[in-house]
């Protein structure tokens, strides 16, 4: 299970570099939707090893707050052209 850890966040860093890095709007739009998923991954697998039920509730609001953000992030990119 840790190694599972260490390689999700290496996936977390290549798309953090992609949500920096990337050439347009839509690129970090969805780098950043990735980095969220694999950081509430990170979170759910942390809460396994754990065994700390509080992680699984930090996962579930973070993936709420997460997706109205790219909702709103899409609108207002969409509503600007």
């Amino acid at each position: 299970m840790i190694y599972i850890s260490y390689l999700l966040i290496f996936y977390i860093v290549l798309s953090f570099y992609r949500l920096i890095a990337g050439p347009n709007f839509f690129d970090r739009l969805v780098s950043f939707s990735v980095v969220s998923v694999l950081v509430i991954l990170l979170m759910c697998i942390l809460a396994i090893i754990y065994r700390e039920s509080y992680y699984m509730d930090i996962a579930i609001i973070y993936s709420l707050l997460s997706f109205g953000g790219i909702v709103a992030f899409a609108q207002f990119f969409n509503r600007e052209e």
